[in-house]
């Protein structure tokens, strides 16, 4: 973690400027952005993350990516691939979770109070994931995403969806809200509240907050962390992340 802290410190001395053109994730917040990769332009969004779930099982993501293209102006394509190192008291669990496809529509851009919305959809592919961790079923999921600018500095993004698990009929409805704010022309802030609410479950709510740094208009590195405010069979889950995202 050290390491992390001084790296930024590294990159808040001798980055560049935020604009208009610069890339703008989907990561390290769970608050999907609005915006589209631009026309003919590929984006790469990598994380490594760390979740313990209870005091015994912990999640490794080694990496997740999300792979982005944009093919028209309000278009991109999207696909998210996983590698997992799961822990458990009695066991391990490696390998590839379920690949997701998907696309990404903006519906309108912001006009006064109106905020920039767009909409996701993803499929859940449940046989294309190593053996020990497929799922049953297609898992489609449905987001609608939306951002308001508050002043040139601050603004709120905040997202509500529906996506299935691919071993359940019952949906899993999401939430998010996460107001994120300019720190210096190279180093952006956000704290973010999101939770996951099953049908006949109960239900995750999480706060998390973390640093997202410009190296130029197309490299962005990334630090994250959150905990669950409700508890998880009596254990409060809390992970913590590092990313690297790109555009080409």
């Amino acid at each position: 973690m050290k390491f992390c802290y001084a790296l930024l410190l590294y990159l808040f001395l001798c980055g560049s400027v935020f604009s208009q053109d610069d890339i703008d994730t989907d990561r390290p917040n769970q608050t999907e952005t609005s915006s589209i990769v631009p026309v003919n332009r590929f984006q790469m969004e990598n994380g490594f993350l760390h979740q313990q779930t209870n005091k015994n099982d912990s999640e490794l993501l080694l990496p997740t990516s999300l792979w982005k293209f944009g093919i028209i102006k309000n278009i991109e394509l999207r696909l998210i691939t996983e590698l997992v190192y799961n822990t458990y008291s009695d066991s391990t669990l490696t390998g590839l979770n379920p690949v997701v496809v998907g696309i990404k529509v903006k519906l309108w851009e912001e006009k006064g109070i109106l905020p920039q919305a767009s909409l996701i959809t993803h499929i859940l592919l449940p046989k294309v994931a190593s053996k020990d961790l497929q799922v049953k079923h297609l898992a489609p999921e449905i987001r609608f995403l939306f951002q308001n600018t508050i002043t040139d500095d601050i603004d709120l993004g905040y997202n509500l969806g529906m996506n299935w698990d691919g071993e359940s009929s019952d949906p899993i409805f999401a939430y998010t809200l996460s107001p994120a704010m300019n720190l210096t022309k190279q180093l952006k802030a956000y704290i973010e509240a999101f939770g996951f609410c099953p049908q006949y479950r109960h239900a995750e709510h999480w706060f998390d907050g973390g640093f997202m740094f410009l190296i130029g208009k197309d490299v962005q590195l990334d630090i994250s962390a959150g905990y669950e405010i409700t508890s998880h069979e009596g254990y409060h889950q809390f992970y913590e992340s590092v990313g690297f995202s790109f555009r080409i």
